[in-house]
């Protein structure tokens, strides 16, 4: 388990890194062909790797990401990934900052072996103590 969530890890790492110097060769070796990815604006968007990776030139830009909180759990040959992030991002001249939630599921190729990002969501994440008190007071393992 410690094995998947450290390869997870990386790629996460290097994805959002590929993502923050515009490097579209390395965003198509990490992304799948048919991957989707969602975007938590409202109402919700999604892009497919060619939108998003178009996007790149047309101003889709990451310019700084932190990872606070994450998780990567396998179940077979897949991984979801669960993280906490900082990010800076932006459209064109619009800006879009501050906590965000990810949630992405990679799957195992069958030939090669490698890890390669199947569907990705980001959504702001809210700034909210009381909820997450009352939902930390839930948990049963405490």
């Amino acid at each position: 388990m410690a094995e998947v969530q450290d390869s997870i890890e990386v790629l996460e790492n290097r994805l959002m890194r590929a993502w923050l110097h515009q490097s579209a060769g390395e965003i198509r070796n990490l992304v799948q062909a048919d991957c989707l990815m969602m975007f938590g604006t409202a109402p919700p968007v999604l892009l497919d790797r060619p939108s998003f990776i178009a996007g790149l030139e047309r101003g889709l830009r990451c310019d700084a990401f932190r990872f606070h909180e994450v998780t990567a759990r396998a179940y077979g040959k897949t991984a979801w990934f669960t993280g906490h992030a900082e990010l800076d991002l932006s459209i064109g001249a619009r800006r879009w900052t501050g906590n965000f939630l990810i949630t992405d599921l990679w799957r195992k190729g069958t030939v090669r072996r490698r890890w390669k990002l199947a569907e990705r969501s980001i959504a702001p994440a809210e700034n909210n103590s009381q909820l997450s008190d009352a939902i930390l007071a839930l948990q049963l393992w405490r």
